[in-house]
């Protein structure tokens, strides 16, 4: 039974109910590591996310990981939430965010992420690209007449 009275917050229980349906949402489709390792042998952390793919990160290349000793890796765990990865031995930790820079590029992660975010529509522009579809599509650029091309007659 939901009330429509505010909290003290000034939310009521259906905005909350509602953002835990979200947050339940994004927990099932979030890229999370699901498995990780020390691969001794050849000095890389080795991660397996949610979506079944793995990478490898150098040692080395991981701030908190590159002065540490490498036996001191042996106990590197998930933290709750699934999205860093901490080692007590060596009392540093790193977020899924940087592996993926360290492994693909700053440079790479950003761009795609941008392609991604630029795909998306938001309510309002939808809305502007409907109307604009009834009044023929995009309105025509004024060109001032001294620019336009010649057309060949």
């Amino acid at each position: 039974m939901t009330t429509k009275t505010k909290a003290r917050s000034g939310v009521t229980d259906a905005e909350i109910a509602a953002l835990l349906a979200r947050a339940a949402e994004r927990e099932e489709t979030a890229t999370k590591i699901r498995a990780t390792r020390y691969d001794a042998g050849r000095d890389v952390v080795v991660v397996q996310l949610s979506t079944e793919s793995t990478f490898e990160v150098p040692r080395a290349r991981i701030a908190g990981f590159a002065n540490a000793d490498p036996a001191s890796l042996a106990d590197l765990t998930i933290n709750p939430g699934a999205e860093s990865l901490w080692s007590a031995t060596a009392e540093d930790g790193v977020l899924l965010e940087q592996l993926l820079a360290i492994a693909f590029g700053e440079n790479l992660v950003m761009t795609v992420g941008a392609r991604f975010a630029a795909r998306r529509r938001s309510p309002a522009g939808s809305a502007a690209s409907r109307e604009n579809g009834k009044k023929g599509g995009r309105p025509r650029k004024n060109i001032p007449v001294t620019r336009r091309k010649k057309s060949a007659a």
